[in-house]
């Protein structure tokens, strides 16, 4: 398993630093509207119950920066790269879109899946390629820059290349100091306040599953089984993707002067918060 996730990263890395004439992307099926109102609907009690912690799943989360701030238009700008092929892309998609359209709406997204050839096959996921999304407060920028094709020459096929100030966003906080590799995916930049390196947990708890089905359990996560109880314990999927939507919304909300408040002022986001070594207000001010 160790030799397939380095395998894995080693393929990233190479993807997203070899340089290639990118191709036209291929349009993949449109995301149901069902899916798009059921994750842009989650209940806020949900997101304020489950809050950071999630049951017998690892999160890796984000990092709080202080780096230039990440604007577009004049407002706070989300800055995401991947690749469709990318299992831990699949898996950051989640959450991210979870959490952006607590902040405004997708108009338009497509399906995706990762890779068959790839660790964690077949990751169900959504593409950032012509999607259409709006916000009061932020804008928000996805770029995947491979396929999950394979060309003549064994790589994946490139569809996209970031633009200077894009590249120099990403190397910024992907410096070998950090502990990353350079280049490797998803890259997600919150406002240049908050940055993800790596997807906020394992592809492996989407394994196996349909967008419907995740899609399912990020409106309704399973209950955790409380110790001492006899209750057989709920796959832990739907919460972690709301625990990782909590940290990427407080990450929001820090570049947003903690707008909208119902958001901002929430108890889950208030507990990515605290969790994160960010600033919120308190409840009720």
């Amino acid at each position: 398993m160790v030799a397939i996730l380095i395998g894995s990263a080693a393929l990233v890395t190479y993807a997203l630093t070899h340089v290639s004439t990118p191709a036209t992307a291929a349009q993949t099926a449109l995301t149901s509207p069902g899916i798009l109102a059921t994750l842009s609907t989650v209940p806020p009690a949900t997101f304020d119950a489950v809050g950071v912690t999630v049951p017998g799943a690892e999160l890796t989360p984000p990092r709080i920066v202080d780096g230039p701030p990440l604007t577009a238009s004049g407002v706070p700008q989300v800055l995401f790269v991947g690749a469709e092929y990318c299992p831990f892309c699949a898996a950051e998609r989640w959450p991210l879109v979870v959490a952006l359209s607590r902040f405004g709406r997708f108009h338009v997204l497509h399906n995706a899946d990762s890779s068959t050839a790839s660790v964690f096959p077949g990751t169900s996921s959504f593409s950032f390629v012509g999607a259409s999304y709006s916000s009061r407060y932020l804008t928000f920028t996805g770029v995947e820059l491979y396929s999950d094709l394979v060309g003549a020459d064994g790589s994946f096929t490139p569809i996209a290349r970031l633009t200077p100030a894009q590249a120099a966003v990403v190397a910024r906080y992907q410096a070998p100091s950090d502990g990353a590799a350079a280049g490797t995916a998803p890259f997600v930049d919150v406002g240049g306040r908050m940055v993800a390196t790596t997807s906020g947990f394992s592809p492996a708890l989407l394994a196996g599953q349909s967008q419907a089905q995740i899609a399912a359990e990020v409106s309704q996560p399973a209950p955790a089984t409380q110790a001492g109880s006899a209750a057989t314990p709920g796959a832990p999927t739907g919460q972690a993707v709301i625990a990782v939507a909590n940290q990427l919304s407080a990450g929001i909300c820090a570049v947003t002067d903690q707008e909208p408040a119902a958001v901002c002022r929430s108890k889950g986001v208030r507990a990515a918060d605290q969790a994160l070594g960010l600033t919120a207000p308190p409840a009720g001010t």
